[in-house]
């Protein structure tokens, strides 16, 4: 598991629509995206009273060895 902020998540989900331009699929469809890049996401709001709401994203991996192509590749 991979957690990011929404910035975070921005600049990466920017980099996949590039690479998958093709395939506007993976972003959409969780099944695609778990068969092509290995993770799922989800999403979670909080609440705190210095920094009001943010939204945190975890990615879930499924796979080892396309965790370790993502963490090379976008971050």
């Amino acid at each position: 598991m991979l957690t990011l902020t929404d910035r975070e998540w921005r600049d990466v989900r920017n980099k996949i629509r590039e690479d998958y331009a093709c395939k506007p699929s993976v972003l959409l469809i969780r099944e695609v995206m778990k068969r092509e890049l290995g993770f799922t996401t989800r999403y979670h709001k909080t609440y705190s009273h210095q920094h009001g709401t943010q939204e945190i994203i975890y990615l879930d991996f499924f796979d080892d060895a396309k965790e370790t192509w993502f963490r090379l590749k976008y971050l």
